[in-house]
Parts: C-alpha cells; sequence; structure tokens
C-alpha cells in the first residue's frame, strides 16, 4: 500500500541478542551441551555466540524475560521478542545505547513482517483500559497471570506495561511470537535441574518447519560475515532450510550511513 512506504516503518521485524550472565536475574535457560560445537563454558555469554547458536539450531528461542529473577512477560506461553524499527533506526539505537551499557546488541536476525504475522507474531499491547490496575496472580511456574475480565489469558503475552511518566517501553515499538506448544517437560526439567534438558526441547521459533524466506542477519563486524555465512550454508547443504530463507547479511561497520 503506498500509505506504508515511510521511513518510520518497517516490512522487518527484528530479533537481536545480546551479551547475558547466567548468574544474574535476568537470564536466559540455556543447556549444559547445546550441541556439537556449540559449547559455552562460561557463566558469561556474548552476543555473537547466541546468534551463531540460533542459526545452527534454527531456532530462536522463546523466554519470559526474566528480570531480577522475575518473569516480565505474562500468561503462560514464553516468546520471542522483537522490534518493528526500520533497520536504518535499529542500527542508530543500538550504537547508542551501547555505547550507554545499555541492554541491546547489535547482532540480529531479521525476518519479514508480514510472514511472521501469518506465523503468530503480533504487536504488544501497551496499557490497558483498567488504568494498569489489572489484578496479577503468579502460577506453579512464575507465571504471571492477570484476571481474564481484563485480557483474555491467550492474548496476556502481548500485554506491556504503560504508565506515561513512569514505565514506557514504547520507544521499543515490540511485536511477540508466543510458543504454544507443551512446555510442561521443559518446565519441569528447569524446576528439578535449573536449566533445561537440551537444545531440541527448548521452545522457540524454528526456522526448519517453517517457509520463511527473504530473511536476513545483522552483525557489528565485517570480520563475522564468513561465520555467519558459513553456518547459514550449512543449513542449506543439510537440506534444513531452503536457499531463499536468508536473504542478506548487514555488517555495521560496512556501512557509510544509516
Amino acid at each position: 500500500m503506498k500509505n506504508n512506504i515511510r521511513f518510520d516503518l518497517s516490512d522487518y521485524l527484528i530479533h537481536f541478542f545480546r551479551d547475558v550472565n547466567l548468574e544474574t536475574g535476568s537470564h536466559i535457560y540455556l543447556p549444559e551441551h547445546c550441541g556439537f560445537n556449540n559449547q559455552h563454558h562460561a557463566c558469561f555469554i556474548d552476543a555473537k555466540y547466541l546468534l551463531r547458536l540460533s542459526l545452527r539450531s534454527h531456532k530462536i528461542f522463546s523466554s519470559w524475560s526474566y528480570r531480577n529473577g522475575q518473569r516480565t512477560v505474562y500468561g503462560d506461553s514464553p516468546v520471542v521478542c522483537f522490534t518493528d524499527m526500520p533497520i536504518a533506526a535499529y542500527l542508530e539505537t543500538g550504537v547508542r545505547r551501547i555505547e550507554r551499557n545499555e541492554k541491546i546488541g547489535l547482532y540480529a536476525i531479521v525476518l519479514p513482517k508480514e510472514q511472521m504475522f501469518n506465523y503468530g507474531a503480533r504487536p504488544v499491547i501497551y496499557g490497558l483500559d483498567q488504568h494498569n490496575n489489572a489484578r496479577c496472580s503468579q502460577g506453579r511456574y512464575g507465571e504471571r497471570i492477570l484476571d481474564e475480565t481484563a485480557l483474555p489469558l491467550i492474548e496476556q503475552y502481548r500485554y506491556v506495561t504503560y504508565v506515561p511518566g513512569k514505565i514506557d517501553w514504547t520507544h521499543e515499538r515490540e511485536w511477540r511470537w508466543p510458543y504454544r506448544g507443551d512446555i510442561n517437560n521443559f518446565l519441569n526439567h528447569i524446576k528439578e535441574y535449573g536449566i533445561p534438558e537440551n537444545i531440541e526441547s527448548t521452545p522457540g521459533f524454528d526456522f526448519r518447519s517453517s517457509e520463511i524466506s527473504g530473511a536476513g542477519i545483522i552483525v557489528p563486524f565485517a570480520e563475522d560475515i564468513p561465520t555467519v555465512a558459513h553456518d547459514i550454508l550449512t543449513l542449506i547443504d543439510r537440506g534444513v532450510i531452503g536457499r531463499n530463507t536468508f536473504k542478506f547479511i548487514i555488517a555495521v561497520e560496512s556501512l557509510q550511513s544509516w
């Protein structure tokens, strides 16, 4: 549509990876062994490793976005988070926020927005009509469940608190894809052992089983391109993804402007 051709809109959703420390309250869940040649031997895990792990596992991992040990995603579905900022805007804000030591990264997977909508991704809901006073209960595994009179359970993964002047995440222009598979075994294993059993049982968006085409990769450095391209070509050679699944790799340092 003609009205969609604007500098502030994008046809893509961006899932970026940032450095994480598994010993903090803002951790992610990873198994002890992530498969052949995918081992992390420290609690600090860098963003490049996480990008390559996702590519090699053909899966973007879902989570509840833990902060200070608490879930920030409501409902009972783990999600994959995206921003629908235009790529140029993401690069600009990413560089600036990294300079301020904020939680963002310049390693990213870029997926076509329309295709991801068809697979279930939706924009988040910033605030509710009830002035953000919706009652919340806690489930067996730490779920944060809103009163369903305020928002149905199936939609609660989309909710983000918004209090003008106090809590405002609207700058993230966030979309989320909910994992709808069975996670009981995954949660039980974490409850008993503290980590997932294996990478295969870890929930996420598996682009092997999708028909995604025209996706891309963003990396900060030109020297990252050969290794990332190798991971993609290996998936193609193995018949895991198609030749058109990924169409481009952008190295931020090689761009003259954005």
